[in-house]
C-alpha cells in the first residue's frame, strides 16, 4: 500500500488580471519522491509551486499538507532585509531542536564564511546562502524554485550531490536541463492551466510531451 502524499494540491483554479491561469491543477508528492515541474514561461510553475508553500491562496481547490510534514521553499528572489550575516539568515530558517553546526557546514561547503553582509552578495553568493537556509533543516519537504540560478558548474555539480544524499521529497523547478535528468524520477507536465503526470524522470519528458 503507497503512503498517504506529504503534499497534495487538488482541482487548483486561479485567475490573474482576469486571465485563468489555473483551471483544475494538480500536484502530489510522496515521500522521498523527487519530481520537477515543467512547463513554458508564464506558464505559472512558480505559482503553482508558491501555492504549495502557502504563500498564495488558489481561487479554488484543495492545498492538503500532512500536519506534521516539515517544508522550506527556495523563492527566485531570497529576502535577505533584517539580517545582519549570512549566518544568521541561515540560522533563522532552523526550526527548534535542529542542529546549528548544520547551518555553519552548509554555508562553509557553499563556499561562504557566514560573516558575509546579505547586502553585499553577488547574485552567486545570495543562491548559496538561500540553498543553505532551506537544506539545513533536513526538511521532509524542499520546495525549489531555480536552485542552479547564478552557480557554476563545480557549484550545480555540488549541490546535486547533496541532494541526492537528503532523504528530502523533492519539487524542481529548473531551466537546466541537465540538473532536471539526473535528479528528478517524474515529472509534472503545466500546460495551459492544467497539469499530466508522467511517472518518469525529465529525460523521458519530451518524447512522452510530444506523442
Amino acid at each position: 500500500m503507497a503512503a498517504p502524499p506529504l503534499i497534495h494540491l487538488q482541482d487548483i483554479h486561479l485567475t490573474f488580471g482576469g486571465k485563468p491561469l489555473f483551471e483544475g491543477a494538480e500536484l502530489q508528492l510522496g515521500p522521498r519522491e523527487r519530481l520537477c515541474l515543467v512547463g513554458r514561461n508564464g506558464s505559472g510553475k512558480s505559482t503553482l509551486l508558491k501555492i504549495a508553500a502557502g504563500q498564495v491562496q488558489p481561487d479554488d481547490g484543495t492545498v492538503f499538507v500532512q500536519p506534521s510534514v516539515t517544508m522550506r521553499y527556495l523563492p527566485q528572489e531570497p529576502d535577505f532585509e533584517g539580517f545582519a550575516s549570512t549566518a544568521a539568515y541561515v540560522e533563522a530558517g532552523l526550526a527548534p531542536g535542529d542542529d546549528p553546526y548544520r547551518a555553519t557546514t552548509l554555508l562553509g561547503e557553499l563556499g561562504l564564511t557566514g560573516l558575509e553582509d546579505p547586502a553585499t552578495l553577488s547574485g552567486g553568493e545570495a543562491r548559496r546562502a538561500a540553498l543553505a537556509r532551506v537544506l539545513a533543516p533536513e526538511p521532509d519537504v524542499l520546495l525549489l524554485d531555480e536552485p542552479t540560478n547564478h552557480l557554476d558548474l563545480v557549484a550545480i555539480e555540488a549541490l546535486e550531490q547533496t541532494l541526492k544524499g537528503l532523504r528530502s521529497a523533492i519539487v524542481l523547478i529548473s531551466h537546466d536541463r541537465r540538473f532536471l535528468q539526473n535528479l528528478s524520477a517524474a515529472t509534472v507536465w503545466l500546460d495551459r492551466g492544467v497539469t499530466r503526470r508522467l511517472e518518469k524522470g525529465f529525460g523521458a519528458f519530451e518524447g512522452w510531451r510530444d506523442q
